[in-house]
C-alpha cells in the first residue's frame, strides 16, 4: 500500500504495526513484535487521508498466522476479519478499488 495505514489494538491502546496488504476478508500486518495467535482483536485502522468523510475505521479480527519478515526484525502476521461494521466495509472497499 502507498499510503501508510497504523493500526492500533482498541483494548490495550497499543500501536500494532502497519498494514502492507488489504482486501474485503482481512490484512497483513507489519510489525515490530510478534502479534498474538489464534486471537480476536478490535482494531482502529487509521488512513492517511479523509475517506467517506472518516480518518479511521473499526473492526474485529482474528490473527491466524505470522512470520519473521526477511531482515528478521519485523513481523508478517495475517488477520482475517470477524466482524466488519457497514462503513467500515465500504473504506475497504473503495481502497481495495483504488488500487
Amino acid at each position: 500500500m502507498s499510503s501508510s495505514l497504523e493500526v492500533f489494538d482498541l483494548d490495550t491502546g497499543d500501536h500494532l504495526g502497519r498494514v502492507v496488504d488489504l482486501h474485503e476478508e482481512g490484512l497483513m500486518l507489519l510489525s515490530n513484535r510478534p502479534v498474538d495467535l489464534n486471537r480476536a482483536f478490535a482494531l482502529q485502522v487509521n488512513l492517511p487521508m479523509t475517506l467517506n468523510g472518516v480518518n479511521e475505521f473499526l473492526l474485529d479480527a482474528e490473527s491466524l498466522w505470522n512470520r519473521v519478515s526477511i531482515n528478521g526484525e519485523q513481523f508478517w502476521t495475517g488477520m482475517h476479519f470477524i466482524d466488519l461494521p457497514e462503513e467500515s466495509r465500504q473504506c475497504i472497499s473503495k481502497m481495495v478499488a483504488s488500487r
